[in-house]
Order: C-alpha cells, then structure tokens, then sequence
C-alpha cells in the first residue's frame, strides 16, 4: 500500500507540474498571520484536594491542595508564501510557530506546522511537510465556539491523570503532525476525498532518541508508528434552506516493534463519521469515532494484546447571531482498561459564549463539568489493579486576538 500511495503522489506532483497554459504569474509574496490568547480559569479539582506535600528540615511535612485559579497566556504565529506559476498552479508554503509549554520555562518557541503545496483547481493539491493527515483536514465534527469543546480550554487548566493524560476526548488523528505527503481532491458536486502517508510518527528533521544507544527514526524498535495511512471523503452542500456537511475518516499504521518486549501491541486503527446541519443561525451535529487506539493519541499508537475497541462521541449545537455566538455539547470517550478492570469512562459537558468586539478580536466565557471514571495508571497498558475517579469543574473568562 505504500508504493502505491507513493507512485499515486508521484503522478499526481508530475502531472501538476506539467500542466501548461499561459497565465499571469504572482512571485512568492509572505504575510504573517497568527492569534494572541489570553484567559483565566477556576478549577475545582478532585486531584487538586491535598495533592502536594511541603516538606522543610525539622518541620512536619504539610499537605496542601493546588490553588484554584490561574492566568494563562497562549500564541501562535503563521508565516504564509504564496506564489503563482505562469502555467496556472499555485504554490507556497506555511510555517507556524507556537508557544509550547512542553518545557521548562513554558514560553519556547517551536514549530507547530510546516509544510509545502502546490495546487491546481482541476488536479487537487499536493501537500508535504508536517502537516495534519488528510482524515483530520477533512473530518466533519461536532460544531462548537471558541475554546469551548470536548478538548478545549479546560484541559489546559488541569493536572494530567494518573495515567499520564489530561482528556481522552477529541477527534481522529488529534495532533498528528508527523512528516508526510498528502493528496486532497478538488470538489465535484459537493464531494471531495482526501489521502496521506507518514512513514513514522516524528517530524521536522532526522529524529534522535537519547538514553545508551542513538537510533534513527527508521528503526522499527524507535517507538513510534509507522507507515500510517490515513483518507477521508466529504460532503458539503444545501437542500433549501438547510447546510449540510458529512464526512467518513479513517486511518491505520503498523504498531512500534515489541518483538523484544514483554508487551505485544495490535496496530493501531481509528474511523470517524460525523454529520453538521446548519439554518438561519444554528448548526447542530455531531461524530463518532471507533477502533484500536488509547489515550489522546487517537490512532497514534499500538495498544496491548488483549485490549479491546475505544470509542469517542460528541454532540454539539451553536447559535449566532450578529456579534454573539453560543454554544454547547456534550462527550463521552471509552477506553478499555484490560485487567479485569472497568472501562475507563470520561464526560464532559460545556456551555460557552463568544462576543465580537472588533474585527479579530473576541470575549468569551465558557464552563465545562468533567466526570472521569476508571483511570488506570497507563493508557497503552494498564497494570495496575487500583484506578482512580476524578471530577472537575472549570470556568473560564479571556480574550483572543486573531491576526
């Protein structure tokens, strides 16, 4: 399946290259894009109640609980080329720097995204880079408001689970930047398609992993996926009055090598269907996604032998009406935990409001109540025989500067 995604590519960069046809050329021309964000947020945690020991020579040890409330800051910023060939086809490229709290000091700077197209109305686009997988660019999911969703503001406020994760909850190939090429159709009467192939998980330049030994990203024992493929195919169009938008997303990849290890893992798989219906103001909808992938990876990695399907739905609804937009939803995601133990289970219910200040420039509030059940100590392998139970509250208050 490889070769043949990789010959189909091939022939379609080929065949875009190709295409002749005298037009008016455009030289490369950049513009920089991004979002400031800027919130606060009051969090009432199960895990935070007692959950830190102070501890000072010849003082008993204390035990408090984590504060409530927080200011959080978050940007990101798009350097966008776009060109024009003489021939027709269209070109560029797109870098997004973000602030990646993935650190010590939470404010470096690093790549979110970077990747090259190039474009014909008539061929499609052929994208390359670290980019997301054709099933996440062209997934339909439930609708929703700024910074209210099954993964959004709250899980930036909260302290990871016991099994390392903040959510469970979200859509297919969450995340998935890696490396790879990307085919996306043009739209015939309202359908278009996409494809993409990564040949590991990493992305940006050649991948070293640390510890006793170097090994390259190409080692099968390296840790990640690989050979993920992933598609989609999509509707958009109107019957009257009525937006319709549907779309059937899928991918799989071959699970890290465990020939050594005393873990055996089954290759990852995931499918979403989803389904948005839009008149005068409101959109309501929804999606629902299966198959053999754990945590917040969604298809990202392999899970043990022996553990079954995972499962995620979302159904969401928002209004909008001149400046002021609403919002609401309602999640569920399963995980199998294995061991004899019972299903992980998490919920989350939000309600939000956004208002249009000036444009680019938005207020919103949001609330979210999170119920996670079941919460065993490793989402890829669960051992142990003792899980958790967790409930949140999170408001949340702020400001976004789109550019």
């Amino acid at each position: 399946m490889r070769k043949i995604l990789l010959g189909t590519t091939a022939v379609v960069g080929a065949a875009l290259l190709g295409m002749t046809g005298a037009q008016a050329q455009t030289a490369p021309t950049v513009r920089v894009g991004g979002y400031f964000e800027f919130t606060g947020g009051y969090v009432n945690d199960d895990n935070d109640s007692s959950a830190i020991t102070l501890t000072a020579p010849g003082r008993p040890n204390e035990t408090v609980s984590r504060d409530k409330f927080d200011f959080r800051s978050d940007m990101e910023i798009s350097i966008i080329v776009r060109g024009k060939a003489a021939n027709g086809l269209s070109y560029g490229a797109e870098i997004e720097l973000q602030m990646d709290a993935n650190n010590t000091s939470s404010t470096a700077i690093d790549t979110d995204e970077m990747w090259g197209f190039i474009s014909s109305p008539t061929l499609g686009t052929l994208q390359f880079g670290d980019q997301d997988s054709a099933a996440d660019q062209l997934k339909v999911a439930a609708p929703g408001v700024t910074n209210l969703g099954e993964s959004g503001g709250w899980d930036e406020f909260i302290a990871p689970g016991a099994d390392g994760t903040r959510y469970i909850l979200s859509t297919i190939n969450d995340g998935s930047d890696s490396t790879k090429i990307i085919y996306l159709s043009p739209q015939f009467f309202g359908f278009d398609f996409g494809v993409s192939y990564a040949a590991n998980q990493y992305e940006g330049e050649n991948f070293l992993v640390g510890g006793s030994s170097t090994v390259l990203q190409r080692d099968p024992n390296a840790g990640s996926i690989r050979n993920e493929l992933s598609g989609a195919i999509r509707y958009r169009g109107s019957f009257g009055n009525v937006g319709v938008a549907a779309a059937f997303s899928a991918m799989r990849g071959n699970a890290p090598d465990s020939h050594s290890a005393a873990v055996q893992l089954q290759d990852p798989n995931a499918y979403q269907a989803g389904l948005n219906l839009s008149a005068f103001g409101v959109t309501v909808g929804g999606h629902y996604m299966w198959g053999k992938y754990a945590g917040a990876s969604f298809g990202r990695a392999g899970i043990r032998d022996g553990l079954g399907n995972s499962s995620n739905w979302t159904l969401g609804a928002t209004y909008r009406a001149g400046a002021i937009a609403v919002g609401a939803f309602y999640s569920l995601g399963q995980r199998d935990n294995g061991n004899n133990l019972s299903d992980r289970e998490q919920r989350a219910i939000g309600v939000g409001a956004v208002y249009t200040i000036a444009p680019g420039l938005e207020a919103f509030a949001n609330y979210t109540n999170i119920s996670d059940e079941n919460i065993a100590n490793n989402a890829q392998n669960p051992t142990s025989i003792v899980t958790r139970n967790r409930d949140i509250d999170v408001f949340i208050l702020g400001t976004r500067l789109a550019f």
